[in-house]
This record gives C-alpha cells, sequence and structure tokens, in this order.
C-alpha cells in the first residue's frame, strides 16, 4: 500500500486561520488550553454551505448532548475494540461489514464495527462533543469536518507484535502511524501548517491493542512461546507499546490515553478454547493480562517523567468488564459467558453471519455481541465507568 511522505513535525502550538473562501466556508473558533494553563485561540477552518454554518452556529456541535467540544478531534489506533471500519478497504479475512453485525447502527447496514451497534470509539466521542459516530479513515469518503474532529486508524486482529497482523493479514500499528502521518498533511491542507500542528497538540489519542497478542497469537500459534515464556513476552510487548506512544509524542500527540487488556480469559471464545468442559475462566490469560496492565501501567508512568508530559495516562479496562462478567445482574444484563451471536461460544467476525448463525432475541441482556466483542450496551456502560475516571484527567 503506497503512502505519501510523512509531514514533517510541527510545534506543539495553535495558530489561526483567517482565509474564508467565498460563502462556502466558516471560521469555528475554539478555545483550547495549553500545557501551561494559558488559553490557545484556535480557528479551524470547516468548509460547509451558509445554512450549515448556520445551523452550526445554532447547535453548537453535531454530536448529541451540545455544548463545545472537549478537544478538537479523536484519533484512534489499535484494534477491533476501535476500528469502525478499516478492514473493509484491507484483503483479509477478519471483517465485520455484513449482517448480523451492526443490526442496531445506521438502519442495520453493517460498517465494519465488530458489534451491534457503536463501539468505543464513537461513545467517546459522543461524550467529548464531538460526533455520534467516528469514520475509519480507509475505504470512506472523508469530508473536511471528518478530519478535523477526527477518524479511526484502527486495524481488527493487529497487535503491537508485528507478528500478530501477519498472522491476520491485517495492517500492522506500524502502518496505523503512516497513515496518521498521511492523514496530517490532509490536515494541513485543510487548516495550514501551524493550525494543524495545534489539532493534534489538544486532540485525544486513543490506544487500544494487545488482546490479539495474547488470545490469537501467544496462545493459538506455535511461534512465540518457543522464543519467550509468558513474562518475556509481555515485557516485549510493553516494549512496543512503549514505543508506539514514543513516536506518536515524536509526531505531535501530546494526550495519549492507552488502554490496558481486559479479562481475555473470561472473554467467551477464550472460556471455550482454554476454560474446560465447564467454559470457565482461563487463569492463565488473566494472568497475563493482569501482567500487562502492572507493567504497562508502571511504563506510562516512567514515559510521562521521560517525555515530561502528564497526559499521557494509562486506562484500566480489566475491572470493571470483569465485574460486569462475574455479575451480570448487577448492570442489568442475564448472559456473560456467551454471545448473543450464534451459540456464542466461538462465532466471531466471518462465523457469525447472517446465514449460519441467528443472534439472540435481546442482545441488551447480552454482555458479548460475538465471542470476542461486547455489545453496545455493555461498551455503553465501560465508557461510562472510564470517562471521569481516567479521560476526563487528560482533557
Amino acid at each position: 500500500m503506497s503512502r505519501k511522505a510523512s509531514y514533517p513535525n510541527q510545534p506543539a502550538t495553535a495558530a489561526g486561520v483567517e482565509a474564508i473562501e467565498g460563502n462556502k466556508a466558516a471560521v469555528v473558533r475554539m478555545q483550547l488550553m495549553g500545557r501551561g494553563g494559558a488559553a490557545l485561540s484556535l480557528l479551524a477552518l470547516v468548509v460547509m454551505s451558509p445554512g450549515q454554518a448556520a445551523a452550526a452556529a445554532g447547535n453548537g456541535t453535531a454530536a448529541a448532548g451540545g455544548g463545545r467540544p472537549r478537544v478538537p478531534a479523536l484519533l484512534v489506533f489499535g484494534d477491533s475494540i476501535v476500528d469502525t471500519g478499516n478492514n473493509n478497504a484491507v484483503l483479509t479475512l477478519t471483517k465485520s461489514d455484513f449482517s448480523p453485525y451492526g443490526k442496531d447502527l445506521n438502519g442495520g447496514v453493517p460498517t465494519g464495527r465488530f458489534s451491534n451497534g457503536r463501539i468505543p470509539t464513537d461513545l467517546l466521542a459522543s461524550r467529548l462533543g464531538l460526533k455520534d459516530l467516528v469514520p475509519a479513515y480507509l475505504g470512506t469518503d472523508l469530508t473536511d469536518d471528518d478530519l478535523l474532529t477526527g477518524v479511526s486508524f484502527a486495524s481488527a486482529g493487529t497487535g503491537y507484535d508485528p507478528l500478530t497482523s501477519t498472522l491476520v493479514a491485517v495492517l500492522p500499528m506500524q502502518e496505523e502511524l503512516n497513515m496518521f502521518a498521511e492523514y496530517k498533511e490532509k490536515l494541513a491542507g485543510i487548516v495550514g501548517d501551524e493550525a494543524a500542528a495545534g489539532i493534534v497538540a489538544e486532540s485525544l489519542f486513543l490506544v487500544c491493542a494487545g488482546t490479539d497478542d495474547i488470545a490469537n497469537n501467544y496462545y493459538l500459534a506455535p511461534v512465540r512461546p518457543l522464543q519467550y515464556d509468558i513474562s518475556a513476552y509481555v515485557d516485549f510487548l510493553v516494549q512496543q507499546a512503549c514505543g508506539f506512544m514514543k513516536q506518536l509524542y515524536q509526531q505531535g500527540a501530546r494526550r495519549i490515553a492507552i488502554l490496558g487488556l481486559p479479562p481475555i480469559g473470561c472473554v467467551p471464545s477464550q472460556r471455550t478454547l482454554a476454560g474446560g468442559l465447564a467454559r470457565d475462566c482461563d487463569p492463565a490469560r488473566n494472568r497475563a493480562a493482569r501482567m500487562f496492565n502492572s507493567r504497562l501501567q508502571a511504563a506510562v508512568a516512567r514515559l510521562q517523567r521521560e517525555l515530561r508530559c502528564q497526559r499521557i495516562g494509562y486506562v484500566d479496562i480489566y475491572d470493571v468488564l470483569h465485574d460486569m462478567i462475574a455479575d451480570p445482574c448487577k448492570y442489568g444484563f442475564d448472559v456473560s459467558t456467551r454471545g448473543c451471536c450464534g451459540s456464542g461460544d466461538l462465532e466471531v467476525s466471518l462465523l457469525c453471519n447472517q446465514l449460519t448463525a441467528a443472534t439472540c432475541p435481546d442482545d441488551r441482556k447480552y454482555v458479548f455481541w460475538d465471542s470476542f466483542h461486547p455489545t453496545e450496551r455493555a461498551y455503553d456502560i465501560i465508557v461510562d465507568y472510564l470517562f471521569p475516571r481516567y479521560v476526563e484527567k487528560l482533557l
């Protein structure tokens, strides 16, 4: 896949873009807070018709809830938890652009999201006051406003370990960074170099990966266990994750939320593969997830000191999802050990299809949509829990 040359890094400052082209453009002023606490004025050029401009002035934001956006944009990297459809444009079997995926979104038209509806990418963008749906960077006719308010570069099935993406023919994390470099060029083409650098510096970056490294690489493929014991492999993954965050920082990111791993051993497919006849949670996979999380959290603290950037934050998703699985009734769910699609034991991606896998009568009663990914309702609860505890501190 050919890519344009990377756009040079710019200073982390914001400036005005004064040009307005006829009556087809409007300038939207956003007050942003710099690292030192001083207000920065960013004039982002948003291409729109006069009618759209009037609507924007009246509504404040296109996202649900109204009010001024908390950040200029949300930029997302990682795997299927946050992929909004990039794999639609990738030659891979790791896809979800077919029914019943997306049955509760967009009139039931599949978008490539691995759930019945919206995923964390979208839910977080809504809470930030940006928009209700975050488009995929690939395979989408992106408008200027799409680029200005954020996209997802994530590719389902990828991981911090380059081998993980190779095993399932999806985009490696490095390619996601390459797409981000191309994105910055497009952004500069809309608002100019200095304003584009300001948007990047003040935007929120979300990184979610590692689950596929543990579940679908280390415990499924024969290569890595011959090279590493699980402790050494976790160290390798944490090193790769830190390298990824450093590259984001070098490309101008200053607000980075990096997610830890969920209780992998309690995911329906992992129960089926490693939980015995009773399909119990697999303790080995859960230990690996907890080990990764504790080491990543410590690494993020070191990175904050090294880069002198306090707005790089670890986000723990293990505890809230584990609690939902262990005590589903507490959250209004009935089923947490199987997915809604098919038998719920193994169906995911191509196996979760409308020809061979019927869906449950009410997905709102299920924690998991397929055997690997939560339902929109479960995601909504998780994002509601995480936002005030972790995300708010980075804004």
